[in-house]
């Protein structure tokens, strides 16, 4: 999917929002580099347009990972056959789609040399390095950043909040766990984000299977892959009985 198309369905899905200041953080956004700054310097999606690609991604994997009830309008967090946690759709929008806007203003790119192996020559090429120009953390950065535009829920907060799960400091940890079990949304949108990160994304655009997405996640802007529903049962004509077992087999 181009860049253009990106833009336009990440618009069209925040558009779905209904609440006051989503007009100004969407101004924020698009004054921002957030439709052309990196996922990362170096791994997941590290080209230009890669947050976008990634905050939809995660949103993707997020809707593919919980089950819609189209009778209660909300998104279920089954989990061992039940229902842990009911979400509005609104919440899985806002929590996948700006879980990382703590990246706008933070990259920047230098020039390094590097070895053409054609050439045997040394050249200058551009890489992704950072300057985070609002040095707030990470999560938490994410969170404040948008609560200076919306309100969001306590599950959408600690969800964005700890969107980055463990990394070994015991205080960090502690906090992380806690918030996932009081807030399954948390623990929901942590999964979506490694799934996106480590399952859906390459270096330099998404792989191959994720090229497009899914309709039964992104509608419209989705390629058609059929409903999912399992295919038709074969004529009863063309149903073979298994040969009988002879003794010894």
């Amino acid at each position: 999917m181009d860049r253009q198309a990106l833009i336009s369905r990440f618009e069209a899905e925040m558009g779905k929002i209904n609440r006051p200041g989503v007009d100004k953080l969407m101004k924020y956004i698009q004054g921002s580099d957030f439709y052309t700054a990196p996922a990362s310097t170096k791994f997941h999606l590290s080209c230009e347009g890669g947050l976008l690609q990634h905050s939809l991604n995660v949103l993707d994997a997020l809707r593919g990972l919980l089950v819609f009830n189209p009778i209660t309008g909300v998104y279920e967090y089954q989990v061992a056959g039940k229902v842990a946690a009911e979400i509005p759709a609104d919440s899985v929008t806002i929590a996948a789609l700006l879980h990382d806007i703590c990246k706008t203003h933070f990259y920047t790119t230098a020039m390094r040399n590097v070895k053409n192996e054609k050439t045997n020559k040394w050249e200058k090429q551009p890489y992704y390095t950072i300057d985070d120009k609002m040095p707030l953390g990470h999560g938490p950065k994410s969170a404040m950043i948008v609560k200076q535009y919306i309100e969001l829920t306590t599950p959408e907060m600690y969800a964005i909040w700890w969107h980055m799960g463990f990394n070994g400091s015991y205080e960090n940890d502690t906090a992380a766990g806690a918030s996932y079990e009081k807030y399954p949304l948390a623990l929901a949108l942590y999964t979506a984000d490694m799934m996106a990160s480590r399952l859906m994304e390459a270096e330099a655009a998404n792989k191959a299977l994720f090229a497009e997405p899914s309709q039964a996640t992104a509608g419209s802007f989705g390629e058609d892959i059929g409903t999912g529903e399992p295919d038709a049962p074969p004529p009863e004509s063309e149903w073979q009985e298994a040969p009988t077992l002879q003794k010894g087999e």
